[in-house]
């Protein structure tokens, strides 16, 4: 029978010493590995190593993900504005604006009366009056259209709710957060919009392109300088789309009567943009955009509007419930 020496590993018949290297064998212990060896040498510790260099890299993965949102978002607030009269994105002012009272009126319009590539409602009261499906605030029936289409909802949410969709939204990673407005990536949307106490006030329904923009308008024109018109102004240019998901850029618009450093009141135009990817049942939502009071004389005339409806909700008033706004992607017939 060969047996092998524990030093040098050489196999011979058995003996006391090694013909190989004199060892005497039965008396050998072989000196013990470094505690390193013995450590990593462990299967245990091995699969321990191996779950936390995939975490590791699942969470940079992660990180990385709601970093480039958060770049993506930066720069489209500081440097982009989606502007109705072009195919893409150009210089913008910077987020917040005062508008002159005396502001000519072909200036602050100048959005809406370009290329024929932008869609646009005219701003005047007239043009916002509710149609009849528009006025059934609690029916969200998306409207038979041909063709793939935006359907954006304007929601008051109460914060519980609103509580949910943040943490639903976080947990895609695709979530931001800005000192004035939140926007982020919304699994399960039709859920959140049903969920309790949530109001739809209105619902835009429309067909889509690629390399168009479209834009709407609601409110009413200031009763102190008529040439001031008040409202959200509601800019998306598609990026891509294909069957199941839809890319592009939203921007809001706000032109409002806010309280200036010096005590009184000004008009003032704000934006509030986002860049997001939907489909398949995953939508998008922005909150934060409207304050709780118009400090306007005719408000009455405002929130004879659906949009600004909640501006009449004593839980708004009260920071109770806030004003979101949903979009989804609808794929057609």
């Amino acid at each position: 029978m060969l047996i092998k020496c524990p030093r040098c590993g050489f196999q011979q018949p058995k003996d006391k010493y090694c013909a190989q290297c004199g060892v005497d064998m039965e008396s050998f212990k072989p000196a013990a590995p470094p505690w390193y060896q013995q450590f990593f040498g462990n299967p245990l510790v091995q699969v321990g190593l191996l779950l936390v260099v995939a975490g590791s890299a699942g969470f940079y993965i992660y990180q990385r993900g709601r970093e480039n949102m958060h770049d993506r978002v930066t720069y489209l607030k500081s440097n982009l504005q989606i502007n109705a009269s072009q195919k893409g994105a150009v210089p913008t002012p910077p987020t917040t604006e005062f508008v002159e009272e005396s502001a000519d009126p072909e200036h602050l319009e100048a959005a809406s009366t370009d290329a024929p590539a932008a869609v646009s409602l005219a701003a005047t009261k007239t043009d916002v009056t509710p149609s009849p499906e528009a006025k059934k605030d609690a029916t969200r029936n998306v409207a038979k259209i041909n063709g793939p289409h935006l359907i954006v909802y304007y929601a008051e949410v109460p914060r519980s709710a609103l509580g949910r969709i943040v943490d639903a939204s976080r947990g895609t990673g695709q979530f931001m957060s800005f000192s004035d407005y939140t926007a982020g990536i919304l699994p399960g949307i039709d859920r959140r919009m049903d969920a309790p106490g949530v109001k739809i006030l209105h619902r835009e329904d429309r067909p889509i392109d690629a390399g168009k923009t479209l834009q709407w308008f609601y409110g009413l024109k200031d009763r102190r300088n008529p040439n001031v018109e008040i409202g959200l102004t509601t800019f998306f240019e598609l990026a891509d789309i294909d069957t199941n998901n839809m890319r592009g850029n939203l921007e809001i618009q706000r032109t409002w009567r806010e309280a200036a450093p010096a005590g009184n009141f000004e008009i003032q135009r704000k934006s509030f943009p986002a860049i997001f990817e939907i489909g398949g049942g995953t939508g998008f939502f922005l909150s934060g955009v409207m304050p709780t009071q118009s400090n306007l004389e005719n408000e009455d005339e405002l929130t004879s509007i659906d949009v600004y409806k909640i501006l009449r909700s004593p839980q708004f008033r009260a920071g109770d419930s806030e004003f979101v706004i949903f979009i989804e992607f609808g794929k057609g017939n």
